[in-house]
């Protein structure tokens, strides 16, 4: 072993070797195993004494270049003979050398344990013991079969057997247990979750026959609702008849599906406005619907400026071919047929008597068109009935309708649609 002054060197292995009195006195031989497998065959001489310390080179640690370390082995020499066989023999109960940090530690006959220094026991004085023998050079010969861990044990190994055993077959009923009782908590979770999954299914098809019979029942309340409001609203016009196919209150966007929003489109205040920015035009606003022999009703309330009508039998809004009926705050009147760009022709003209004058006021606006008969109404009153053939069907629009000479910003609101179709 090194001096305490010197250092251990890391690449050397360092280990403790016990042999008996006996075998110190005549000498003897083993083989060590080394932790990388590499297997040391060594001769002890005569007369090797406690503590003496044997260097092998080339059988330490393997550095970096290859190369390796050397073996720093320390006997340790105790009473009484060898454990079995001649003396000088290896023993049948050598373990093979096992590695504890940075020692090597030789496993020694039972029967000897009890007097091996344990780790940390100094070694004895160099003063007991005779100076180190010379170092030995030897090599692993390959010809040596490779020892294997000792199979063997003493009768005092032998005796927890039992335990071991036992712990054993414990350890299999437990296991067994605990995989049982897995395979049971799976076989439940499946029956839980087949148990779920059927009702979940039943509970989706309660669900979904609940669902449709709310939609049934929803239908069969839309269709009586329609019903009991086509009943309730006939067409009041002369000939009468016809079907109701639209009634919208144009309250707001969502009680008015399909009616255009824009700068001058808007909903606001319970009502639809049409409003024309520009003075020198008029603004219209439609739902997009074409409608051929019909009759109409329509609350209007002229808010701003000048005038509100109606488009109607649009057949090219864009290229100005429909009529136009409008109707100022004063009860003013006139028709117009637009049969292309800025050609124009008046139908007809007048003062309705019925009408209720000035801004803010609502006045009911109707109109009558079947075939070439058109017929407007207001507040009840016929004041419009002439034949035109220009048009038989087409889109119809709200207007905003400012003066040609001298017009303002014109604000309409609108209320209280309803279409009857013949």
């Amino acid at each position: 072993m090194p001096s305490p002054s010197e250092p251990q060197r890391r690449d050397d292995l360092y280990a403790t070797l016990a042999i008996s009195a006996e075998e110190a006195r005549i000498g003897t031989s083993r083989i060590l195993t080394l932790p990388d497998g590499r297997q040391l065959p060594i001769t002890l001489p005569a007369g090797v004494q406690s503590g003496q310390q044997l260097s092998f080179a080339g059988q330490g640690r393997r550095r970096d270049d290859g190369t390796y370390g050397s073996l720093q082995l320390t006997i340790t020499v105790l009473p009484g003979p060898p454990p079995g066989g001649a003396p000088g023999l290896p023993s049948e109960e050598e373990a093979p050398t096992l590695l504890s940090g940075d020692r090597l530690q030789l496993a020694v006959p039972t029967a000897l344990a009890p007097s091996l220094p344990t780790t940390g026991q100094a070694a004895l004085p160099s003063s007991q013991t005779p100076g180190p023998l010379p170092q030995t050079r030897s090599s692993p010969s390959p010809s040596w079969p490779r020892s294997a861990p000792a199979q063997q044990k003493s009768a005092s190994s032998r005796r927890p057997l039992w335990l071991v055993a036992t712990a054993v077959v414990l350890l299999v009923l437990i296991s067994s247990a605990v995989l049982l009782g897995q395979h049971w908590q799976q076989a439940q979770g499946q029956a839980s979750a087949t148990a779920t999954s059927a009702a979940a299914t039943a509970l989706a098809a309660t669900r979904q026959a609940d669902a449709q019979a709310s939609v049934v029942a929803q239908a069969t309340v839309a269709a009586q609702a329609t019903a009991s409001v086509i009943a309730a609203n006939p067409n009041p016009y002369p000939a009468g008849g016809g079907k109701l196919v639209l009634y919208t209150p144009l309250s707001d966007a969502q009680n008015s599906i399909g009616w255009e929003t824009s700068i001058h489109c808007t909903f606001h205040s319970g009502a639809y406005h049409v409003v024309s920015q520009d003075p020198r035009y008029f603004d219209h606003c439609s739902n997009g619907i074409s409608y051929s022999d019909f009759t109409l009703e329509v609350e209007m309330t002229i808010v701003a400026g000048d005038q509100g009508g109606l488009l109607f039998r649009g057949a090219d809004i864009g290229n100005n071919k429909y009529y136009l009926f409008q109707v100022s705050t004063t009860g003013i009147y006139t028709l117009f047929v637009y049969t292309g760009g800025d050609q124009t022709a008046e139908l007809a003209r007048g003062v309705a008597l019925t009408y209720e004058r000035g801004l803010g006021q609502t006045n009911l606006l109707a109109l009558v068109a079947r075939g070439n008969h058109l017929t407007l109404y207001l507040n009840h009153q016929q004041v419009v009935a002439v034949t035109d053939g220009h048009y038989r069907a087409g889109q119809l629009a709200l207007l905003s309708v400012p003066f040609a000479d001298g017009g303002q910003l014109t604000e309409v609101a609108y209320r209280n649609l309803k279409v009857w179709t013949f």
